[in-house]
C-alpha cells in the first residue's frame, strides 16, 4: 500500500473521522440543543426548566440563572447597543445640521427670547416717545 493510501485509510478508521470521538459528538450535541433552545420560546423553555425543577435535577435558582442567561441578558446587551446607536446617530445628525447651518431647537428658543426682548424694549420706547 502506498503512503497515501495508508494514510487515507487510517484517517477512515480513526475515531474523529467515524464519529465515534466523544468529545466531537459532545460538541455537536450541544451545538444542536443550544440552536434547539434559541428556536423555543420562552414558554417552552420555562416548561422544561420547571420539570427539571420538579425532578430535582436542577435547583429553582439555577433554573432562573439559565432563563436570565438565555433570555433576559440579550434583550439587556440589545438595548444597551440601541441606545449607543441612538446617541451616535443623534450626535451626527447635530453636527450634520450645524455643517449645515440649520438651527437647532434651542437657537430657535434663544433666537424667540431676545425677539420677545426686543418687542418689549420697543413698546417701552414707543410709549415713552407717546407721552
Amino acid at each position: 500500500m502506498s503512503p497515501e493510501t495508508q494514510q487515507s485509510s487510517e484517517m477512515k478508521e480513526s475515531p474523529v473521522h467515524s464519529g465515534k470521538n466523544p468529545v466531537i459528538n459532545g460538541v455537536q450535541s450541544a451545538l444542536r440543543a443550544s440552536m434547539g433552545v434559541f428556536s423555543m420560546g420562552r414558554e417552552e423553555v420555562e416548561t422544561i426548566i420547571n420539570r427539571m425543577i420538579e425532578k430535582g435535577e436542577l435547583t429553582e435558582l439555577d433554573g432562573k440563572k439559565i432563563l436570565s442567561n438565555l433570555f433576559d441578558r440579550p434583550r439587556k446587551g440589545v438595548k444597551q447597543i440601541n441606545e449607543k446607536v441612538g446617541d451616535v446617530l443623534d450626535d451626527r445628525i447635530i453636527a450634520t445640521l450645524n455643517m449645515l447651518n440649520v438651527p437647532t431647537r434651542s437657537d430657535l428658543r434663544t433666537l424667540s427670547e431676545k425677539i420677545n426682548d426686543l418687542a418689549e424694549k420697543v413698546d417701552e420706547l414707543s410709549k415713552k416717545v407717546s407721552s
